[in-house]
Parts: C-alpha cells; structure tokens; sequence
C-alpha cells in the first residue's frame, strides 16, 4: 500500500513536471513569467549661456525595463522615477527640461552604439555605458518655462536652437549631456521651484481636471505636474 502512494505521488510529481515545462511558454508569452529586468539611473545637464555667466542644471531619473511583460502586448514594460531638470537662467527665470520620454532617451540618442542589436541586447547594455552622450535635435527633451514661476498658466515652449527669444537676450543653450550613473535619483528641487506644485495633483497647468480643445491655454492644457516629476507606482 505504502509503496503504491509512493509511486502514484512519484507519477503525480513527475505529471506537474511535465505540465509546467509545456505549458511554460505560454506563461511568459502572456504572464510575463520570466522577464528580465534591466535598471539605470540617467543624468540629464542642461549648460546655458547668459549674460550674467555660464548656467548648469541637472536630474537624475531612475529607468526600469521589464522585459518580457506581454500580456499588454508589449514586449516591454517601463517605469521611471524622478524629476525634470531645472536650470535657473536669470533671477526667478526658470528653464526645464521635462522628464516625458525617459525610458528610451539613451538608446535613441545612442543609437550607433548599439547598432542593429534588438531591444532585449541593448537594454542590458544600458546600465553598463560609462561614456556621456551630447543630445542634439529631436532627442533634446521637452524644454518649457514660466513667464511667471508663480502661475502655472504661464508656461511656454521653448526652441531649444532659440532660448533668447522666451528667456531674453544673449541667453543660448550650450549643451545638453545624458550620462548613465550610480547618482541617486533627484528629489524635492522641483517642488521647491515651483510652489504651487502640490496643489496641482489631479490637475492640468491650466486648472482643468482634464485635457480640452476648448482651454483658453492650450499648451498649459497639455501639461500636468507628472511631466515635471513622477514616481514609481
């Protein structure tokens, strides 16, 4: 008897062996089970000239890839975690580069590194670049600032390739560089920028819940404090 319960859990043992082996590539496919995940923290140095001297600003953004997480239909699944760098042009005149974009900002901007290798090789790559990349062109984040830091409403684009004409005379950006680092990531400078930042938490910059054709500032209607700082969920 006892050696009939042996062998029937040997063959029970042996069947869920077999079950999780077929049936494991259906799990990753749509579970995600046995993703990699790839992890860096990015710099982001905004240099400006100005009148008054030379100007520096940088964040640090932490990046997470899930790679493998298919039950969305994505190969990968993002998270960052961090704040929009802020560079204080003149007294009270502010210039950000928005975080939107983080995710895949070193490798587009990096391409020729990594050449034709597919995103599974290149995000493991990532966390171990050591040389600093200079971003020119379309890979330049999203650059805004307050014509009144006090009112949310007043943020505007700015034209990388023509600072002077939002932030004044004789005010060029020099350089913009993105470097993998051991940094941690930034935390509290935007919120000590930009006061009304914690009443703005369910809120576009134009005061409104929700995106709207209809907003009489169109561009602050596109905007919300999560293009300025965002965490983990």
């Amino acid at each position: 008897m006892k050696i009939t319960l042996r062998l029937v859990a040997l063959l029970l043992c042996l069947g869920l062996l077999w079950l999780w082996f077929a049936l494991r590539p259906f799990a990753e496919v749509f579970l995600g089970v046995g993703h990699e995940r790839h992890e860096w923290n990015q710099k982001l140095t905004l240099t400006v000239e100005t009148p008054q001297g030379e100007r520096a600003g940088s964040a640090v953004v932490r990046v997470v890839a899930d790679f493998g997480q298919r039950l969305s239909g994505n190969e990968v699944a993002y998270g960052y975690q961090g704040e929009a760098t802020a560079v204080e042009v003149a007294s009270g005149r502010w210039l950000f580069a928005l975080i939107g974009g983080s995710e895949e900002r070193f490798y587009w901007a990096a391409r020729e590194r990594f050449g034709d290798k597919p995103r599974a090789e290149w995000l493991y790559e990532i966390p171990k670049q050591t040389e600093p990349l200079t971003l020119v062109g379309k890979s330049i984040p999203l650059l805004v600032t307050f014509d009144d830091i006090n009112d949310p409403k007043s943020v505007r684009r700015v034209d990388p390739a023509y600072l002077a004409a939002s932030l004044g005379p004789g005010v060029r950006l020099k350089a913009v560089t993105l470097a993998v680092t051991e940094e941690p990531v930034t935390d509290g400078k935007i919120e000590a920028i930009l006061g009304w930042f914690p009443k703005y938490e369910n809120l576009q910059l134009d005061g409104d819940r929700y995106r709207s054709a209809e907003s009489p500032f169109p561009f602050a209607n596109e905007l919300n404090r999560l293009d300025f700082k965002r965490n983990f969920k």
